[in-house]
Parts: structure tokens; C-alpha cells; sequence
């Protein structure tokens, strides 16, 4: 009885290059299938809902990533130790840290979770925001610390002085999330610096910077890794699954100084897989897809807030995946009612229960909400 040889690693590679190229070829047929529209069929053949609930990119991903995913398939059986360390290597250089800086994770997810178990305590309190992102306040409570919320100003931004007038002596952590989720509101750059830089020595600032590639002007402008290089007692986490189309991929990472990776490293998560990793790096080396998907982002999220401007619907200046806005209408009956016609929108958001997130989708996705909201709108008497 013969047995065919197992092909070595270079003739995988070589095999899945086959396979890579008929990806390429069927990716390159239009653009819209190159930024692979996530669209779901029906029985009777019509697309299922628009999903503009949880913040996910409509427009895609890189076509280097899926090559790199697909020339890396033959090699699952193998960890990710190699490609892990590739991630990191591609992280520092382009954050402009050395790589023990680096902390590479499941999505960004973990990084607000480490934080929160390396840091909570009875007694200990995390000062933030309300409504903002509640992933890392929940765990802080979970492991028996205690939270301190600060209300957003009139525009729905930070109030810094308010958040520092809530610091207290039990204070070990501030998390600000930049832009705000939900809100989608940023924080003045320098006022930010200045306020990090002014907070105690043993109170660490953690800013998720997780939509902040969408803000006008960019990381180049709003980002807070320079204080993470000049030493400052910060940490930021980033993902791959907003603006790099990753979602389902869970990549991500944290960044901060060695002692601090060093206390996080203690509750150390799952890493990202094989397949996230090379993905990841191939995006950060497409910067023609950055470039092209930032355009749509902003783009589209202009065509919403003219058309709310329109209509005379109060919002949130978004500099974020999605646009917060005031619909007068109890969130879960607004979903509902969305429902009813197909469109699937965020989540509610306490204590303002009259108000949706909707993440940006494609134009035509987003053509479709505004015109179901302008309908939902005027049948209910608020236009």
C-alpha cells in the first residue's frame, strides 16, 4: 500500500498560490466585490437586512489580506508564534515603539479587559463617561472595583474638567474611549495631552482608540501614542476590525510601557490566530485600501449628517464608523419599527434611550435607512 508524500511547507505555499490567484482574480471583477460587500441572500433571493447595528465595515477588507490568509491556510496545523511576532514586529515599526511595547490581542477587546482585571480592586475606582463604552468598566466591577461616571457636556463630548474634578484618592484609572462610542465625539488633542500628563503618577489613563483612523484629521492629529513614547503612565488600544474590515478576524492590540505590559501580562487572553496575524499585516501594508476606505467612511458619513441636517435631527458630531441621533422614539420601539422594514440598528445606550447609534454602511445602505427614517419620522410625528 503507497501513501502520497506530505508536500513540504514550500509546496504548499506553492499549491495555495493557485488558489490565492483565483481569489485575486474573482476579488479584482468590480469593486464592489473587492471590498466584499457582506450581503445576505434570502430564500426568495432578495438580500437580508441592512446590518448598521454593530459598527462592522461594509465596505470590506484588504484583497492583500485575503491573499495572505489564503497562502497561510495550508499551515494551520502550525501555531502562530512566527506570525504573532511578525504582527508585533509590523506594530512597533508602525507606532514608532520598540516591540516590548506591543501587546497583540483578539480584537481590542481583551486589552480593556486586562486593564481592568490588572487594575481593579475593593475600594478602587475607574473614573469615565456615560453613555460610553461599557466593556472595560463591567470587568472593573466584575473583579471588585467601582466605577465613577462623569455625564458628557451639552455636545455630547468630554468635559475633562469633570472627569478630573471626579478623581479621587481611590482613583487608579480614567478610561476615555476616542472617539466616544456611542457618540462618536472626540477629544481636543492637546487638551487631552495636557490633561493625561497632569493626572497622578499612579493613576494610568487608558484611551481606546478604536474609530479614531476615521476623526478628521486622523491618528496623525487626535492620537496619543507620542505620550506612550515620552513614557507617560498610559495605555491605548487599537483594532482591526473598524476600519480595516476585520471584524470577524479579531485582531488587535495594546500599547503601553514595559511594566505596564508586564502587570497586564499577568490576565494574558488568548492572542490573535494565524490567519488574523498575516491578515493584519498584509492590511497594514495595503495603504491604498486604508486610504479607500477611510474616503467611503467619511464620505458617506457626510451624506447622513446632510441629510439629518435636512430633516432638522439632532446628532452628535461623528468622527467615528456610525452617527448618534436623536429620534424622540423609545430606542426598543425604534428598533422595532427598523425591524419591521429590514434595517437592524444599534443598541440602546442609557440614560439616552431616545437616540440611535446607526453605523455607516454602503451608500445604498445608507440611502435606504434615511429613507425608511424620514418615513418612521413623519408617521410618528416628529417631522
Amino acid at each position: 500500500m503507497s501513501t502520497k508524500p506530505v508536500p513540504n511547507k514550500s509546496e504548499r505555499r506553492s499549491t495555495s498560490l493557485v488558489a490565492t490567484l483565483v481569489a485575486a482574480a474573482t476579488l479584482s471583477l468590480s469593486p464592489q466585490v473587492a471590498f466584499s460587500q457582506h450581503e445576505v441572500d434570502t430564500d426568495e433571493g432578495s438580500q437580508g437586512p441592512i446590518r448598521i447595528s454593530g459598527n462592522e465595515n461594509a465596505f470590506g477588507y484588504s484583497q492583500m489580506a485575503m491573499m495572505a490568509i489564503m497562502q497561510e491556510l495550508p499551515d494551520i496545523n502550525r501555531y502562530q508564534w512566527e506570525e504573532t511576532m511578525a504582527l508585533i514586529e509590523a506594530v512597533a515599526m508602525k507606532e514608532m515603539v520598540p516591540t516590548e511595547y506591543v501587546v497583540p490581542t483578539a480584537g481590542s477587546g481583551p486589552v480593556l479587559q486586562m486593564a481592568a482585571m490588572a487594575y481593579a480592586a475593593p475600594g478602587k475606582n475607574v473614573v469615565t463617561v456615560e453613555p460610553g463604552y461599557t466593556q472595560l468598566v463591567r470587568t472593573f466591577n466584575n473583579f471588585g472595583g467601582e466605577t465613577k461616571i462623569v455625564p458628557l457636556n451639552d455636545k455630547l463630548e468630554y468635559d475633562l474638567d469633570a472627569v478630573k474634578a471626579a478623581i479621587d484618592e481611590d482613583t487608579v484609572m480614567v478610561y476615555l474611549c476616542n472617539p466616544n462610542n456611542p457618540t462618536g465625539t472626540v477629544v481636543n488633542p492637546d487638551a487631552l495631552k495636557t490633561f493625561i500628563r497632569e493626572l497622578p503618577d499612579d493613576i494610568v489613563a487608558f484611551v481606546d482608540e478604536a474609530y479614531l483612523e476615521l476623526a478628521d484629521g486622523g491618528l496623525d492629529k487626535h492620537s496619543m501614542i507620542s505620550l506612550v513614547r515620552e513614557g507617560e503612565n498610559i495605555i491605548l488600544a487599537r483594532t482591526f476590525s473598524k476600519v480595516y474590515g476585520m471584524a470577524g478576524l479579531r485582531v488587535g492590540y495594546g500599547i503601553m510601557k514595559p511594566d505596564t505590559k508586564k502587570l497586564l501580562g499577568k490576565y494574558q487572553m488568548g492572542g490573535p490566530n494565524k490567519l488574523g496575524c498575516v491578515a493584519a499585516v498584509a492590511s497594514l501594508q495595503d495603504t491604498a485600501f486604508f486610504e479607500t476606505s477611510v474616503t467611503n467612511y467619511r464620505s458617506v458619513r457626510k451624506m447622513v449628517t446632510d441629510k439629518l441636517d435636512e430633516l432638522g435631527i439632532e446628532y452628535a458630531y461623528p468622527q467615528g464608523s456610525f452617527v448618534f441621533m436623536k429620534t424622540g422614539i423609545p430606542i426598543k420601539e425604534f428598533q422595532g419599527m427598523m425591524e419591521e422594514r429590514n434595517i437592524m440598528v444599534g443598541r440602546p445606550f442609557p440614560p439616552m434611550l431616545d437616540w440611535c447609534r446607526v453605523s455607516i454602511g454602503t451608500e445604498e445602505e445608507m440611502s435606504t435607512f434615511l429613507t425608511v427614517f424620514e418615513d418612521i419620522m413623519k408617521t410618528q410625528g416628529k417631522l
